[in-house]
């Protein structure tokens, strides 16, 4: 009877130590990706703590066409009467970087009437990269709305990326705050 109770014990531990080991040799759950944070081969954006995530995606180059697509959407004050949305935009542009901005007003132009683009200011990116910073106003009435965008071009990609407001409830300098965490370099030419 010892020698049974042996052999089970025996054949427990080893179990264990079996099952331990297997244990050991799966790897962590990779944790959700932070909802705040759009990250692609040529940028970074950290959206502000107070925003949340409508949807995002990461679309290769060939996906892109000569209109911009959302690829990114947050929004802030959600359901309120002054809510706020950030809008992550790109379409394939690989002319010079600095005639970006052009074809940028020239596509938000023609997308509706009573559109005025004015303030439109040459920036850096956090880590240097030019851009521009455009104040767009477009629709009349309850519709009217105000658009701050920070718009730039990486070699491949013309990009926008905006908050989108009623007229008054932001600030052009509130605005600049609720965007400046991007960085952008160059897209690199390897990459699909």
């Amino acid at each position: 009877m010892h020698r049974i109770a042996t052999l089970a014990a025996l054949a427990c531990a080893l179990f264990l130590a079996g099952t331990q080991s297997l244990l050991a040799q799966i790897p962590e759950p990779t944790p959700p990706p932070d909802p705040h944070v759009y990250s692609d081969a040529a940028m970074n954006f950290k959206a502000p703590a107070d925003a949340y995530l409508v949807g995002r995606g990461t679309p290769p180059l060939a996906q892109l066409g000569e209109n911009l697509q959302t690829v990114a959407e947050w929004v802030i004050r959600p359901g309120k009467e002054d809510q706020r949305m950030i809008v992550l935009s790109m379409e394939a542009f690989s002319g010079p970087p600095d005639q970006w901005e052009a074809q940028f007003e020239s596509q938000t132009h023609s997308a509706g009437d009573g559109v005025l683009i004015r303030g439109k200011t040459p920036m850096s990116l956090v880590n240097g990269m030019p851009a521009n910073f455009v104040e767009i106003t477009s629709g009349s009435g309850f519709q009217a709305h105000k658009q701050y965008a920070v718009v730039w071009a990486d070699g491949q990609r013309g990009i926008s990326l905006s908050l989108i407001t009623r007229i008054g409830d932001v600030t052009a300098a509130q605005a600049k705050e609720a965007l400046h965490d991007v960085t952008a370099v160059r897209y690199p030419v390897d990459r699909p």
